[in-house]
């Protein structure tokens, strides 16, 4: 198996696709919070950058990555700034990564995302 050098859009794509299951909405800046807040426990989120200003956590890389996910589909605009994450695209995605992943990563991989699917429902 070849290894794995994942861009932080790779990495943020296969967080969001193994934490969240089809029609759960989620609030965009509750993404940034919620990532901001894992950024310094977790390895994969190192290379994540941040602005902050006052109560606003803004990253680009994650705009871009959620832009990504909305023009492939998985995630689905909704109200201003809220997304839905579509099923069947999260599937696809979590069906590639346990194959093309060492199971090390893949375990590594799916810690991260329930720490974050944890963030995010809290905030609910």
């Amino acid at each position: 198996m070849l290894p794995w050098n994942p861009e932080i859009g790779d990495i943020l794509t296969a967080i969001i696709s193994l934490a969240c299951r089809g029609g759960e909405q989620f609030r965009i800046p509750r993404i940034y919070s919620a990532l901001s807040e894992l950024k310094g426990r977790d390895v994969f989120l190192s290379s994540l950058y941040f602005s902050i200003t006052g109560a606003v956590c803004y990253s680009r890389q994650i705009e871009e990555t959620l832009r990504s996910l909305m023009a492939k589909g998985m995630l689905v605009p909704k109200e201003r700034d809220t997304v839905m994450v579509r099923d069947e695209a999260a599937k696809e995605i979590r069906v590639r990564l346990r194959r093309k992943l060492p199971s090390s990563i893949y375990r590594s991989l799916q810690d991260t995302s329930k720490r974050f699917y944890g963030k995010m429902i809290k905030s609910r």
